[in-house]
This record gives C-alpha cells, structure tokens and sequence, in this order.
C-alpha cells in the first residue's frame, strides 16, 4: 500500500505496478491536470470522472474540493473492484460509483481489454476485433445518464477514456454542452482521429480552450476547456 500526500491530505492507494504508479505521478507528481484546478476547487455542481480506473483522479478532486458531487464511471470489473477499494479505504464520502462507460449512445458495447490496466477502451470501429480480446459492458450516454438522474448542471468532466473521447464529444449535442461548465481530457491521436477535431468541436460550442502536448509522447496531451463567461 503506497501513501499518496497531496495537498494537505493522504492517501492510501494500492498501487500494484508501473501502469499504477505511472498514472498517479502523472496525476499528483506532475500535475498534469494542473490547468484545470480551479475549476476543481470552485466546483459548486457535480464533477464527473469518466474512466475512473481505480480512483486516482477521484482521490485528486476530492483533496481540491473536500465537498463537491463526484461521480466515477469505470466499465471493467477489475479496475471497478480496485475503485471501490481505493474509495473505501480513503473513506471517500460523496461520491456515486458507475460501472459504466460513457459513450455515443446507450446499450451493451464492446470493450477492448487491454494488457495493462489503464488502457482498455470501448472499441472502435476501425479496429481489427479479431485480433484483440473483447467483453461486453454497459453503456449510456451523456444525455440518459442526466436524465434519469436528474443532473441539470456539471462542474467539470474528466475524460481519460483511450481515444473513446472523439466518439463521445463527437455525439454531443447542444443540450449535452450546455449541462457543462468545464471539460477536462486526455487525448490520443489515434484511429485515424487528430485532437484538432475535438478542439474546433469545443470551440464551436462556446468553451474556450488550452492544449498541453504530453512531454512523454506525442500522440497524447491533455485539453482543459471552460464554457465562455466560466473562465
């Protein structure tokens, strides 16, 4: 069990490989989601974090705002077992576990397990299926996950949802934008996808945007964008 101190707070998370201590340097050490701490820290409405893994982020927000909404949505057994862990440990209070993805529409969905923990993602339709090993989760989208739990506002969402991103903010609606006040994601250049596309999304719908290309490689960074009149 490792301690995590962040803030004037710490954590005690089981961090079971170089996948796991990975994430949280990026997280806590270096603070990649820096950019988007104000947001966290005057959050008023519900924070969402969508690709939870095994709570990190969650642990993260938590230590900024001791008392905002949060909801963690992680589809794989596994990694939903070790958030529950994480959060219990931590006594985490105030906080909705989902063993869910977040997606372009509702249903039963195909999810790639990947080799390492962080990496499985919902799988996209320019993959090979054939050649990778895939199970069935559930789903919903944006809209009928606020509906039927009557979320009329959200702070912030974190996305970390390898590549899965495009589908999903490429299925908004003008109605899934205005419940947002702040996006916070990891991008992945990949599936023939480029985060350009996501950013002039973005920008058409009213948020003013930042890009931070990842010192590690070049395929990823991280964009934090901030609904006009919010930044």
């Amino acid at each position: 069990m490792a301690i995590i101190k962040f803030k004037d707070k710490k954590f005690n998370v089981d961090l079971k490989d170089e996948v796991d201590r990975s994430v949280a340097n990026e997280i806590f050490k270096f603070r990649e989601y820096r950019s988007a701490e104000g947001a966290i820290e005057s959050a008023k409405s519900v924070i969402f974090d969508v690709g939870a893994h095994i709570g990190l982020f969650s642990l993260y927000a938590r230590a900024l705002n001791p008392v905002v909404s949060i909801v963690a949505f992680e589809p794989e057994a596994t990694n939903f077992t070790r958030l529950e862990n994480t959060i219990n440990e931590n006594q985490i209070e105030n906080i909705q576990l989902e063993p869910l993805a977040l997606s372009s529409s509702s249903g039963s969905k195909q999810f790639v397990i990947a080799l390492d923990s962080h990496n499985h993602h919902l799988l996209s339709a320019s993959e090979p299926e054939s050649k990778l090993k895939v199970q069935n989760v559930k789903a919903i989208s944006l809209f009928d996950y606020c509906k039927k739990k009557k979320i009329k506002k959200i702070s912030l969402i974190k996305l970390d949802i390898e590549g899965g991103e495009f589908d999903v903010i490429g299925s908004w609606k003008k109605e899934d934008f205005n419940l947002i006040d702040a996006i916070l994601l990891e991008y992945h250049n990949i599936f023939g996808n480029e985060h350009k596309q996501l950013v002039e999304i973005l920008r058409v719908n009213g948020f003013g945007v930042q890009v931070f290309p990842s010192q590690f490689d070049r395929m990823m960074g991280v964009v934090f964008a901030r609904k006009k009149g919010n930044c």
